[in-house]
């Protein structure tokens, strides 16, 4: 699967963007999105477009922990922007309601150029809604400093848990914390479970199957307490620092930068913004810098995301078709480079218009090194009436960081969750 979709993106052709109609003067098209979903270089763009047609795009950027219930609030009220962000998959068609609030963007001219695995998940019965403008052409790794590590004595990537703590505990001690972990944005601290889900049907096949047909719960497996556990355990032995609940996931970059920590759960791309940053002092090079997976039940399975944050317009909009030429315009040839040279986290988009990638040696290298065997598809790509959910999974995971929760319980408030969004969906499976 991810030779695959590696193949399409790096290989794909190139699509004629048609022109687009001028708008008239002063129309204003809203976009709402959750934190960290627009970057600056796509509101660059923005400026572009407005300069080209006429069209001024109002980016409204909310804070991670608010924008799931206003989104879904403005939708339920008919009072939703003229484009909003939502994370593709299983949500789309039940918590978000694409086929009675969204657009029908089948027959847009980029779906020639639209890689096949990021529409399937913005799609619902075969009808595409949404466009993801966002790299799933790599995932989240643990970003780690080369020459931190040998400092402290650690000199191999661990790929047990019990290795990964012995490297935690030597960092510690030589005077570096461990592993930046960004909870006060409320989404990261999730994705250092969910983005090592893959193992579990791997150890457990068929586990997955068991989950969606409503035959099992979380709570009564026992992989995933252990887990959650071995999560909660970094954080209990000091490796996530003293100011973890308070962290930004913003300023990730600036300490890894700075050698104050040996490591983060980024995405590739971020090794460039980590080198060029002013906290840089110590002169690291991107050749300082590796990655490894976090291995959770000493999980060796490459994670493959293919969802991510997508654009929708909504169907009562009253400026569709400026909505559709914005889409048109970030998905164009030109729009499509701009962000990868522009933009230190994306390294490609899910869009194949011939574009260069920007893929360091070290990406290359890490991707090749796993096949379809020793991949498989995070947690949250195939278990339905999860990633609704994902902001108060990552609420409870901060409350098991602080000993309010046991991961049994956590997990216990996921099945509770998932039946009631399963009811409310009429699903079948548990009627």
């Amino acid at each position: 699967m991810k030779k695959s979709l590696a193949v399409k993106v790096l290989g794909g052709a190139m699509a004629v963007l048609v022109a687009a109609v001028p708008a008239a003067a002063d129309t204003t098209i809203t976009m709402m999105v959750s934190q960290d979903w627009v970057k600056d270089a796509e509101q660059e763009l923005g400026k572009k477009f407005e300069e080209e047609t006429g069209i001024h795009v109002d980016y409204q950027i909310y804070p991670s922990d608010q924008y799931q219930d206003l989104i879904t609030n403005g939708l339920n009220n008919d009072e939703a922007p003229d484009i909003f962000g939502a994370q593709s998959g299983f949500a789309l068609a039940t918590t978000y309601r694409v086929q009675d609030n969204c657009v029908d963007l089948s027959g847009e001219e980029w779906m020639d150029a639209y890689d096949v695995f990021s529409a399937e998940q913005t799609s619902v019965d075969g009808v595409n809604y949404g466009l993801t403008y966002f790299d799933t052409t790599t995932d989240y790794y643990m970003i780690y400093n080369k020459k931190l590590f040998e400092a402290a004595g650690v000199t191999e990537v661990p790929t047990t848990f019990d290795a990964f703590l012995d490297a935690c505990q030597k960092l510690l001690d030589s005077g570096v914390t461990p592993i930046y972990e960004p909870v006060q944005d409320g989404w990261h601290q999730t994705m250092l479970w969910c983005e090592n889900g893959q193992v579990f049907d791997k150890l457990e096949p068929g586990i997955i199957d068991k989950l969606n047909n409503n035959e099992t719960t979380f709570a009564e497996n026992e992989n995933m307490i252990k887990a959650l556990d071995q999560l909660n355990q970094l954080a209990q032995n000091g490796y996530f620092g003293d100011n973890y609940m308070s962290d930004e996931f913003a300023n990730a970059e600036g300490y890894l930068a700075s050698g104050e920590y040996a490591m983060s759960f980024l995405k590739p791309g971020a090794v460039a913004g980590i080198v060029a940053s002013e906290q840089n002092t110590e002169g690291y090079t991107e050749d300082d810098f590796g990655m490894f997976l976090l291995p959770l039940l000493d999980n060796t399975y490459l994670n493959v995301h293919p969802t991510g944050p997508s654009r929708f317009i909504y169907k009562g909009s009253e400026h569709i078709e400026e909505a559709k030429q914005y889409l048109a315009y970030i998905a164009s040839p030109e729009s499509i480079q701009y962000m990868i040279d522009n933009e230190p986290t994306i390294e490609n988009l899910p869009i194949n218009r011939g574009q260069t990638p920007a893929y360091s040696q070290m990406t290359r290298d890490f991707l090749d090194s796993y096949d379809d065997e020793h991949s498989g598809m995070v947690l949250q790509d195939v278990v339905t009436y999860f990633n609704e959910q994902w902001m108060d999974i990552s609420t409870n995971i901060a409350a098991m960081f602080n000993g309010d929760m046991e991961p049994v319980e956590v997990l216990e408030a996921i099945d509770e969750g998932r039946e009631m969004l399963a009811l409310a969906a009429g699903d079948e499976a548990w009627s």
